[in-house]
């Protein structure tokens, strides 16, 4: 598995985005207010589905990838470790040696996030609180993105 470049993910976001602003504009032109709440409801419905799906997808996409690098950076490690035993002339226990690899592996994945990432070390309580700054953040944005529409709307109408 390949992750998307990200000149591809853009261009995907910033279609899906148009297209919802489009239609969302098009649905506060209309002038009769029981149409206009049901296309507003229809689209929003759908922006908020079809970005859960892109985020359910990527979520998938991220396991899939992490896990594969795991593997493939454990199975080094075991690589490593038979090896040097071989080269030792020590003893052979595979299933040793196999722990040994994941545990490497873990520590080293650990010590990556540790270094490259900002949340690695963060503990529930800030955590919660970048989940609800998120979860805020999707109404404030939501929000912009549907005003701005909103106002385009009622200039279209007008």
């Amino acid at each position: 598995m390949t992750p998307v470049p990200v000149h591809k993910a853009a261009a995907i976001g910033l279609f899906r985005t148009s297209v919802f602003f489009v239609f969302a504009t098009a649905a506060f032109a209309e002038r009769d207010s029981h149409t206009q709440t049901l296309l507003l409801t229809v689209v929003f419905l759908l922006d908020v589905i079809s970005w859960h799906i892109c985020e359910v997808t990527n979520i998938n996409g991220h396991t899939v990838y992490n896990q594969t690098w795991f593997n493939v950076l454990a199975d080094r490690f075991v690589f490593e470790k038979l090896l040097d035993r071989l080269r030792d002339r020590q003893n052979v226990d595979f299933q040793e040696i196999i722990r040994e690899g994941t545990k490497a592996a873990a520590a080293d994945v650990e010590l990556f996030l540790k270094e490259k990432t900002v949340w690695a070390e963060w503990g529930g309580f800030k955590k919660t609180l970048a989940g609800i700054g998120y979860f805020l953040w999707f109404w404030v944005s939501y929000g912009i993105f549907y005003g701005i529409a909103a106002f385009l709307g009622s200039f279209l109408r007008s």
